[in-house]
């Protein structure tokens, strides 16, 4: 295929104008880009380098880190992993970029997708909740006999199951390594997650998500096979998920599942319902877990009680929140589902109890966590989500040291990339929050034309988005009248779901059809505003980012206010302490970097491909009235034109035949 001590072959057997890819793909463009992505990240590999790189949108990362990725894979033997941030991104490499490198390559690449051991069905589990009817739910008999049904020609693997199953089937029927019999388990050879460990053993490529990474990290290495290189796409996702990863989380919806699985004599469902159990024994065990659950509300009750009025998070900064009534109910209730094991003369049932005292022991110390929480390292905090879901959080403040061992330490080359690593166009941001000193990087602009395909506009008119009512009402006038000019064809995005409520509510509902978050799921939503290309949407979150929408639909992007994290997060008030104790800046050092490159992930919905034209508005006039302001335009394509007047949004979208 290719030299490994020349770059050469690189460019003219697979990236060139004469090379495999153009051989393959009709449409196939040399993407100087492209060639120097794959050229750096060839020599990382051949010469045990670490390094971070920004591609910009439209120059073909995947193909730039999978084609040297594979080539050292084969001529080596070692092993690469690629880790993503989302399922979407994990299955297009899997179903869509691989294969079309396969197809021009040739080279015999056996590529795995990894995910989590609780996403592989169980058969032995699965036959367990049939043989001994532990059905939690009126639904799950028949989910079951639709599972069983989709067993029989799948690869177990349960993200492929074409429905969505409820939680409580997955709980029942996921493998789960507290359950596992191992070699003694009757279904060892049909096994799904053991022949997909099998074929992780042969693989040259492991395609995982940013989770499982530290997961395996955090198992020693046990979870996934030895594997000298990584390369992480969507990687300005990596420090939330290490720091959310080994953080905690504790609910009181957790523990009442948790008690409800071992028995709920109300609805008559449970484990301890389908078991042999002695009379006394099952009535210690009710009279527990009727305890337990009184003692959990009264626990959890009381600490959201210390929510300030209409606040939704707490920071926990001291030892003692609550009292801990649940300590000694759990204790028991761990030791009677003990006793309740060694009745089991079924070996199956016995592992089930004994995987639910497990479940007890971990709700008893994450308890104890919460309760003294010394780490000084990591932040604390009660949240509330909706009415009555209280949840004790946890989160790395600093990850870099941890970051820097699991992941730098380990792998002779470590590959970091996405289209926003940098912030006014330097990597010393992302660098020092993950401890990626020293390692190489390269900065590659998108091969997009800018300058004619988008233009910025920034409403000066409207007050600053700290005048809270006042900015709400006049950036709802400004997104009618942008709309105007753009005909809907409009993604709307807000940083918080407070915001989008209130414009929502008070914009004009009669020239356009208008879609908002939380009124379907993702993907529905995305592809109902797809087909009707003069639609708006008004999105929040999970919308600044990997939402893919080319073409007219998309032909305006508002962004509402500068996503700025809200002062209050437990995480960001941490991370603000740590860096003045050390004597730092936190808005310049923190705040401001991170908040430019979510600018920048929500700018790059706007340009999906060399035919789009669009208009992004900007509705916070501090991008231009602030001096810091200047750091979110710097960041921005070069040579991008900003405009004042909103007249020129219509102007810049008529067809050339119009204007």
């Amino acid at each position: 295929m290719m030299d490994s001590g020349s770059n050469k072959p690189l460019l003219a057997e697979t990236f060139g104008p004469e090379g495999a890819f153009a051989q393959v793909f009709a449409n196939f463009e040399v993407r100087n880009e492209q060639v120097q992505m794959a050229i750096a990240v060839e020599q990382a590999f051949l010469k045990s380098q670490h390094l971070l790189v920004e591609a910009g949108t439209g120059i073909g990362k995947s193909l730039a880190y999978l084609v040297p990725a594979v080539h050292w894979a084969r001529t080596t033997g070692h092993k690469v992993v690629i880790s993503t941030h989302t399922k979407i991104l994990q299955n297009q490499l899997i179903k869509k970029d691989i294969p079309l490198l396969e197809q021009a390559l040739g080279t015999g690449l056996k590529a795995e997708p990894v995910f989590g051991q609780e996403n592989y069905l169980c058969l032995r589990r699965l036959n367990a909740v049939v043989s001994y009817g532990l059905f939690d739910s009126p639904r799950m008999p028949q989910e079951i006999d639709d599972v069983m049904e989709w067993a029989r020609t799948s690869d177990g693997l349960l993200v492929n199951y074409p429905d969505a199953i409820d939680p409580r089937t997955l709980s029942r029927v996921g493998r789960n390594s507290d359950t596992c019999l191992f070699q003694t388990c009757p279904h060892q050879e049909e096994c799904f997650y053991f022949q997909a460990r099998h074929r992780w053993q042969q693989a040259d490529l492991l395609v995982i998500n940013h989770y499982l990474y530290f997961a395996n990290a955090e198992a020693s290495d046990h979870l996934l096979p030895g594997f000298d290189a990584v390369v992480f796409d969507e990687a300005h996702r990596l420090e939330d998920v290490c720091a959310r990863f080994f953080g905690a989380d504790l609910s009181n919806t957790g523990l009442e599942r948790l008690l409800n699985s071992i028995h709920n004599p109300k609805h008559r469902r449970g484990l301890i319902q389908r078991l042999p159990c002695p009379a006394g024994l099952r009535r210690h065990i009710d009279d527990l877990l009727q305890n337990c659950s009184e003692l959990s509300r009264r626990f959890f009750s009381g600490i959201a009680s210390r929510l300030p009025q209409g606040a939704n998070r707490l920071r926990i900064r001291q030892a003692g929140i609550a009292e801990n009534l649940l300590e000694q109910p759990l204790k028991e209730l761990q030791g009677a589902l003990k006793e309740l094991a060694t009745e089991q003369d079924d070996e199956e049932l016995a592992t089930e109890v004994k995987s639910l005292m497990k479940g007890t022991e971990r709700h008893r110390g994450a308890v104890a966590l919460f309760l003294d929480p010394n780490d000084k390292n990591s932040v604390y905090w009660v949240e509330l989500e909706g009415k009555d879901r209280v949840h004790l959080r946890s989160a790395m403040i600093d990850v870099a040291e941890q970051f820097r061992t699991e992941v730098f330490d380990k792998r002779a080359t470590v590959v970091l990339t996405s289209a926003t690593l940098t912030a006014n166009r330097s990597f010393d941001f992302i660098v020092d929050r993950l401890g990626a000193r020293p390692a190489k990087t390269l900065l590659l602009d998108s091969p997009f034309d800018y300058p004619k395909q988008a233009l910025l506009f920034v409403d000066q008119r409207l007050p600053p988005p700290t005048q809270g009512e006042a900015f709400a009402a006049a950036a709802a006038r400004a997104v009618d009248e942008i709309l105007g000019h753009s005909q809907g064809r409009a993604l709307v995005l807000f940083t918080s779901y407070d915001l989008l409520q209130r414009v929502y509510q008070s914009v004009r509902k009669d020239r356009f059809q208008f879609y908002a978050q939380g009124e379907a799921s993702t993907y529905e939503l995305l592809q109902r505003f797809k087909q009707d290309v003069h639609s708006v949407l008004f999105a929040t979150q999970s919308f600044w980012e990997g939402v893919d929408v080319p073409g007219e639909a998309l032909s305006c992007l508002i962004i509402t206010r500068l996503p700025f994290e809200v002062p209050d997060d437990p995480r960001l008030e941490g991370i603000a302490e740590s860096l003045r104790d050390q004597g730092r800046e936190p808005f310049t050092e923190y705040q401001l970097p991170q908040a430019v490159l979510r600018f920048r992930q929500g700018f790059g919905r706007l340009i999906r491909n060399k035919t789009d034209l669009g208009v992004v508005c900007v509705l916070d006039n501090r991008i231009t009235q602030r001096a810091y302001g200047r750091m979110f335009i710097n960041s921005l394509p070069k040579d991008l034109s900003l405009v004042n007047n909103p007249n020129f949004i219509s102007q810049f979208l008529r067809p050339p035949a119009q204007q």
